[in-house]
């Protein structure tokens, strides 16, 4: 059977990544809540294999972008066009509780989007400015889900 790596999970709220390194081995990267990049962090490979009281959840991949987003939004502060996203995220879920209410249908499946777009953008930039953004999804990943 093909390798499951990359895998995808939370870590509590913190979203973590097991890769296999071409020489071989795992690695686990934990997303920054500074930068907003994926970082060498094996200390959460330890407590997500080998046991722990933390909250736990494995995600799949179009899920654990939307978290990864979520948590950048949460956490990180800036410009540009991914920030601008997550103010629009922002004001619609501000107006969602304002009229003491959950999201719509319709409203849930915009953030859906603008979060996949936000992703898109964030990455691109802390690419450009030589950080670790998400790895790519292995070419042979299973061919039977993709992502929203």
């Amino acid at each position: 059977m093909a390798t499951r790596h990359p895998e995808y999970y939370l870590y509590e709220d913190i979203p973590v990544i097991f890769i296999e390194p071409a020489d071989g081995g795992l690695d686990c990267l934990a997303l920054s809540d500074t930068n907003g990049a994926f970082e060498r962090d094996m200390q959460f490979a330890h407590k997500t294999r080998f046991g722990t009281t933390a909250d736990i959840r494995e995600l799949d991949r179009a899920e654990f972008i939307q978290y990864v987003e979520k948590y950048r939004a949460e956490h990180l502060r800036g410009s540009g066009p991914a920030f601008a996203l997550y103010e629009t995220i922002e004001a619609l879920k501000a107006n969602a509780r304002n009229q003491r209410r959950v999201l719509s249908d319709a409203e849930a499946a915009l953030v859906r989007t603008l979060r996949s777009e936000s992703h898109e953008l964030f990455e691109r930039s802390l690419r450009e400015q030589g950080l670790t953004g998400m790895p790519d999804a292995p070419s042979n990943s299973e061919s039977g889900s993709s992502g929203t």
